[in-house]
């Protein structure tokens, strides 16, 4: 899985890295790419814009694009000062010892 691909512009290494990772991973098994960005932005990130193209191809024409839209999940989640904080985000459930004698 690559994680928000397309943040930043790839080196020269990590350009060829990348290319390397899609094409060993085409017909060879699944990879799951998100990204903020659409395919036709992803060419900008490479650093060779030559293997970016044999990559992006390999790997988009044999993809299912899902494009989620609406709003961020993270928004929903953000604490506001009149709801107390959630069991998870004070370190999950409490547990209590209790004593036998």
């Amino acid at each position: 899985m690559i994680d928000d691909f397309g943040l930043d512009a790839l080196d020269p290494t990590e350009s060829r890295d990348t290319y390397e990772i899609l094409i060993e991973r085409h017909r060879a098994g699944s990879i799951v790419v998100t990204s903020n960005r659409g395919p036709d932005e992803w060419l900008a990130t490479f650093a060779d814009p030559l293997r970016a193209q044999s990559a992006i191809d390999r790997f988009v024409n044999n993809a299912y694009d899902l494009a989620i839209e609406g709003e961020s999940y993270r928004k929903r989640q953000k604490p506001t000062l009149d709801t107390p904080p959630s069991r998870a985000a004070q370190g999950g459930p409490r547990r209590h010892r209790t004593r036998r004698r």
